[in-house]
Parts: structure tokens; C-alpha cells; sequence
């Protein structure tokens, strides 16, 4: 499984990045840029619970591989486009969209078999290696796709991230079956579905995750998917010097993963997540005030650091706070955070254009710190955990 996460996201950072600087290429705007690279956000959301529920209805590892081989089939896709001299940027975005629509279904799939694999005890451990391998990916990925662009075409760059997926589907093989885990078989996905919502409400740690997930995503995920713009705008950047950008964020990723992989049960792990939602504003705030590429570099490995550890440690007290019938489904709403990201990601894409990226990310930043910092008042019971 851990094999398969690596050749998988490896992929998908390289396509990203890759992906970015094209739209951008192609149409020199960064509202479309924006777009695309959050079109994955709509069918994530409108997915997302399906997933979760799919999850705990069938085999659980043979609805990765179909999630993960449709996402090998839409990037071999592209590069038969770029190929034939026949790609336009709505393409990306339709790509884009299924993606979205992909993931939904494959990671609840994938974070709630974690506990089978390695058991209750060893939950936060686990996704703390499984970050440290999104850390990675992250921070090699992006360089990989930004040099191979700049110096060999997209083409080449698709070619790679087709590549490493279909290692990634191969390896899923290897990983056992378990029996889904739904207690009632006689109710229909869309109950199963209402049910997930009315746990939400009902649980309340379940519920100030959530709530403190969805706002720090509506804060920092579109900048990282505005980077290819950041950086051209701001520092005048290359292809390489944006993907060496996203590899810092890469860099963070890894030093959190660390960190979550070592925590244990009595960690005060509630009150890491609350900070980890300070240090992200702080980030934010030196990329927006002190625009050098080098800060640029410290900034992003900060929001890098922020993002991997607020997930990983999200994910962690959600799945030993809820019921086993129920992992996939708080995963699922997990994901709904980044489902929800046009909210803000369109809005930010076209503040980039017509105020610029500096003064769009240090309102972006004020927004942060002053939600983290007083979600140690109101979230008083997450700080406890």
C-alpha cells in the first residue's frame, strides 16, 4: 500500500505541476489557471460522501485500483493530445474534474483500510509515514515535472506521470482484501449517505475537525494551486524555479510527517492541530510581505509543513474518534474540505489578477491567524485531545 501511494503520487505532483504551467502557457490567465487546477474540487465534493460510503459497502482494495487506473487513463490521455498537436486548456480541465471524481472514490477507500492493515494503535503512526511519502512526492515530484517541461516539453513530462501510475495500480495488487465493514446492508447508498452528515452532527470532535479543516483549506489550498502564477508574477520565475517552489512545500511535508509519525496517544495532539493552523498563517504571511524567491522557498516550506501536518493529524483523531462503520465516511467529509476549495479558489484566482498576488495572500493570511488563534477559545475540547 505504501509502494502504491509512492509511484501514484508521485504521478499526480508531477501532472500538477506540470499541468499548472501549461493552462498558464497556453492562456497566460490566472483565473483559468486557477480553474483548472481546482477543477478537481466540484466532483470531489459531489463524490465525496459516495465514496466514503462505497468504501464500506465493497472490497476496498480493488476500488483503489479503479480509481487509481482511471487516473492512469486520463494522463496517457492528455499526452495522445499534446502529441497529435490537439490539446486545449478545457481538456485539462475535463481531466482535471474526473480526477476529482477519482479520488473521492479511492481515498476513504484507502485511509480507512490503514487501521486493518496496522491496527487501532498504530493509526497516527501510520498516516504519519503514509504523509512522509506525500512529503516526498511532493517535494521531488513537482522538480521532476517543472525541469522536464522547462527542458524536454510536456510531452516528455506526461509521459513520466503515466508511467509511475501504472507501477502504482500494479502494486495495489499485492496488498490483501478485507470485508467491508457496513453493518446495515438493507439501506440505500443515499441513507448511508444523510447517516454520515447526522454523525457529523452528533459527534462533536468529528464536528470541530471538520469545521477547522473546511476554513484552513479555504485559506491556504488556493494559493498552493496559484503558485505557477505566484511565482511568475512575483519572482519572474522558470518552469524548474516554480517546481523547485512546490518541491519546498515538499520539504515541510516530510519534517511534519516526522513529527505526526512520532506522536503517541497522550501527545496533546488536538492542540498540535490548532498550532499547526497558526504556523500556516505565518507562512502565508512572509510569502505575501517579504517577496524573494528565497522566502518564497522558507514560506512554502512552512505551508508545506502546516497542510501535511493539520491533514495527517485530522485524519488521525477522526478515525479513532469514530465508529468502525463509519471511517470512510468522516475521511469522505475530511475530503469535502478541498471539495469546497472554489469557494475561495475562484474568488482568489481573480483577486491575483486584479489586485495582485501579494495583497490577495496577505488578506488570505490575516484570515488565517485570526481563525487559528481564536479556535483556541472555541475549539477548547480539540485542544484536550
Amino acid at each position: 500500500m505504501w509502494l502504491s501511494l509512492l509511484f501514484s503520487m508521485a504521478g499526480f505532483q508531477i501532472q500538477m505541476t506540470v499541468r499548472g504551467i501549461l493552462v498558464y502557457d497556453i492562456t497566460n490567465n490566472a483565473f483559468i489557471t486557477g480553474a483548472v487546477s481546482a477543477g478537481f474540487a466540484p466532483s470531489l465534493l459531489l463524490f465525496s460522501m459516495f465514496g466514503g460510503v462505497l468504501g464500506e459497502k465493497v472490497d476496498k482494495k480493488r476500488l483503489i485500483q479503479f480509481a487509481q487506473g482511471m487516473n492512469m487513463l486520463a494522463s496517457i490521455l492528455i499526452g495522445l493530445l499534446i502529441y497529435f498537436d490537439l490539446l486545449h486548456w478545457s481538456h485539462l480541465l475535463l481531466v482535471s474534474i474526473s480526477q476529482g471524481a477519482m479520488f473521492a472514490i479511492q481515498v476513504p477507500a484507502r485511509q480507512s483500510l490503514i487501521p486493518e492493515l496496522v491496527g487501532k494503535d498504530l493509526v497516527t503512526n501510520a498516516i504519519g509515514l503514509n504523509a512522509m511519502i506525500m512529503g516526498i512526492t511532493t517535494m521531488i515530484a513537482p522538480a521532476i515535472g517543472g525541469y522536464t517541461y522547462e527542458f524536454f516539453g510536456p510531452l516528455n513530462s506526461y509521459l513520466i506521470v503515466s508511467f509511475t501510475m501504472i507501477i502504482g495500480v500494479f502494486m495495489v495488487g499485492f496488498v490483501p482484501s478485507f470485508p467491508p465493514k457496513l453493518i446495515s446492508k438493507n439501506k440505500s447508498t443515499f441513507e448511508e449517505i444523510i447517516n454520515g452528515f447526522k454523525y457529523l452532527k452528533t459527534n462533536k470532535v468529528i464536528r470541530l475537525i471538520w469545521i477547522h479543516a473546511v476554513v484552513l483549506a479555504l485559506c491556504t489550498g488556493p494559493f498552493r494551486m496559484l503558485i505557477p502564477v505566484f511565482a511568475k508574477d512575483v519572482y519572474l520565475s522558470s518552469p524548474g524555479e516554480v517546481g523547485n517552489l512546490m518541491a519546498a512545500g515538499g520539504i515541510g511535508g516530510i519534517l511534519s510527517s516526522l513529527l505526526i509519525a512520532s506522536l503517541g496517544p497522550r501527545s496533546k495532539r488536538g492542540l498540535i492541530l490548532i498550532l499547526i493552523g497558526i504556523v500556516t498563517g505565518i507562512g502565508l504571511l512572509m510569502a505575501s510581505t517579504l517577496t524573494f524567491f528565497i522566502v518564497g522557498v522558507v514560506a512554502m516550506i512552512i505551508v508545506g509543513f502546516s497542510e501535511t501536518g493539520r491533514w495527517s493529524l485530522g485524519q488521525a483523531l477522526m478515525m479513532e474518534h469514530a465508529g468502525e462503520e463509519y471511517r470512510a465516511r468522516v475521511i469522505s467529509l475530511l475530503m469535502m474540505t478541498w471539495g469546497l476549495m472554489p469557494i475561495s479558489m475562484l474568488p482568489m484566482g481573480w483577486a491575483f489578477g486584479y489586485f495582485g498576488p501579494e495583497i490577495t495572500t496577505f488578506v488570505t493570511a490575516i484570515i488565517t491567524l485570526l481563525f487559528a488563534i481564536t479556535s483556541i477559545y472555541w475549539a477548547k475540547s480539540l485542544s484536550k485531545l
